[in-house]
Parts: C-alpha cells; structure tokens; sequence
C-alpha cells in the first residue's frame, strides 16, 4: 500500500490563471443559467491531464464532503459535476480538490493531500487556476523554524512533472495564462517564471550560508537572472 505524507501547505498559494479573453460568448450563464457547454471540456481535459500525471486525483468540489465524487474516472466525475451545476446546487464557480502522488527520493511513492488543485473555474467565462500551496517544488525551502533545509531529490522528481501538466494544459486549450510564457512573479517566496519554479534568492543565499549543497549540484539551473530589487 502507498504510503501517505504530511507536507504542511506554504503560508501562500502558487498559481497559474488559464483564461479565455473573448467572454462575450460565455453570457448565457447570466441569462438562463447554463455553462457553455465549453466549460465541462475544459473541466475534463484539465483534469485528465493532471490525474493521468497523478497530481490530482480528485475526491471533491470546494473542501464540502457534500460534493464528494462517487469514483475516480473522469467521465462520471464531469457528468456529476454537470449534473450539480445544471441542477444549480453548485453557482457561478467551483474548485477541485483530491490527492496526488508525491515521488520521494528513496524511490517509494507516497499520497499527498492537496498536492494541487483546480481553484475558481467559473461558469461566466473561461476562467480558472491552477494552484499548489505545496513546496515540494524547489530545492531549498524555509521550515517551521526559519531555517533553510535542502531538498534537492524531492524537487528533481516533482518539480518536472507539475511544469509538464501545466504546459499541456496550456498547449490543449489555448488560453492565455498568468504568468506568462516568459513573465516572471517574484512576490512570494518560490518565485515563477512561466510554468517554471525557483527559489528565491534569499533563500538560495542563505541556504549556501547555513548548509551547503553538494558539489555535484548544479544551481544554475534554479537561479533567475537578479534585478534591482534583488540588490
């Protein structure tokens, strides 16, 4: 049996905006109250693509043990979420939760509560995010005591698999993303660039300071470039 492990949620959240900029052809929800029916396509292939990468494998709507799912194959998990929303038991948007399966560096497998989630996806338009409050990502992170630990091995097998389903998501549906392709987000502690995570450089600086890597470690590849707030 799969293990399952506790590692505790960032005091952030780490996202990723999909969205479709033309809503003019979403305004059916707010007259008659049916979803594009482009809406549940997008529920399913985002879905599929994540529990296939086994980092969400769903279990429920928005946290509530009201809208638990009553298996795991995608088919039935988007007929029962349309069947919640077309009976207007769920409104104006819903979130997905479940589990994932986190790689660990000794090459067992563990489950992993809320790994990642599909947060906010809204019925007015083609909008919704991708999150994890999870900092399983990076090589270098802050515990609970402020001190910087390394966690190469677990960032090298995770971290590959969450930038490859966010880039299928985008390649699959054609929506614009936030951040962008090549636009950078510096205001939490992992920063983003893309679909790609990397320590800050705080975190990278201190870590060498207090621990250093081995040598063998290439940090080149989680450095991004400094600017002027970095100085």
């Amino acid at each position: 049996m799969t293990k399952k492990v506790d590692f505790p949620n960032a005091d952030y959240s780490l996202q990723w905006l999909y969205k479709d900029p033309d809503q003019h052809i979403y305004e059916d929800y707010n007259t008659i109250g049916v979803p594009d029916e482009r809406i549940f396509e997008d529920i399913h292939r985002v879905l599929e693509i994540l529990q296939t990468a086994q980092l969400l494998i769903p279990t429920n709507l928005n946290r509530s043990r009201k809208f638990e799912f009553s298996g795991t194959g995608i088919d039935d998990i988007v007929a029962e979420i349309r069947q919640w929303v077309r009976s207007r038991v769920v409104k104006q948007k819903l979130s997905v939760y479940g589990h994932g399966i986190v790689k660990l560096p000794n090459g067992e497998e563990a489950v992993l509560k809320d790994m990642v989630q599909v947060a906010d996806l809204r019925f007015t338009e083609r909008s919704f995010k991708i999150a994890t409050t999870k900092n399983i990502w990076v090589p270098v992170v802050q515990d609970d005591a402020d001190n910087y630990k390394w966690q190469i091995g677990l960032a090298e097998l995770n971290a590959p698999r969450l930038e490859n389903c966010l880039a299928a998501v985008f390649h699959k549906l054609k929506l614009e993303v936030t951040p962008g392709l090549e636009e950078e987000d510096r205001t939490q502690p992992v920063w983003q660039k893309g679909f790609k995570l990397y320590p800050s450089r705080e975190a990278i600086e201190s870590a060498y300071i207090e621990d250093p890597p081995p040598p063998s470690f290439d940090i080149a590849k989680y450095l991004l470039p400094k600017t002027g707030a970095d100085h």
